[in-house]
């Protein structure tokens, strides 16, 4: 394909079956995507945040009907974008998971490469002292639902957040 017209062609554009395509696909990839799309956005979803509570008011049963004490179905995601923004308080910000299997909420330990695998350490999903916005990733794999914690004060602090599988 070196005339770069067929289903493979640069930008995602191509010709199959005779027909122009133009791939509009957010789709995965095995190498990495080039970023040439910077046109203005028609319409963008709106914003949503979740609630933020205390660790004490998360339903074991999941039965309540007051927003983030349930936590947030992952529907079986593997990654959990978050998105604080804060104004330098003291405010703190900590991930909760519940397993069905389980039928508990506990704090999320993330894993941290170590030199070696035998070296890798557990800490806590633990935010403090967030001063502007900031977006991080945390791998949630197996994971059924998800909290969002504050340390007994919740100043100004908004949280949002989003799932993904890859």
């Amino acid at each position: 394909m070196g005339d770069k017209t067929g289903a493979f062609a640069d930008h995602g554009q191509g010709t199959i079956g005779g027909y122009h395509h133009a791939y509009k696909s957010w789709g995965r990839t095995r190498r990495p995507k080039a970023l040439y799309d910077d046109n203005a956005i028609a319409s963008k979803q709106t914003a949503t945040s979740v609630t933020v509570v205390a660790s004490g008011d998360l339903a074991a049963d999941l039965d309540s009907a007051d927003a983030g004490k349930n936590g947030y179905s992952t529907e079986n995601q593997r990654f959990l974008h978050v998105q604080m923004e804060n104004d330098d308080t003291d405010d703190t910000l900590t991930l909760y998971a519940y397993n069905y299997a389980f039928g508990a909420w506990a704090p999320y330990y993330v894993e941290i490469a170590g030199p070696t695998s035998a070296q890798n350490s557990r800490v806590i999903s633990t935010w403090t002292t967030i001063n502007g916005k900031k977006l991080i990733i945390v791998p949630v794999g197996g994971i059924d639902r998800i909290a969002f914690v504050h340390d007994g004060t919740l100043n100004d602090m908004v949280v949002r957040a989003a799932c993904t599988s890859f």
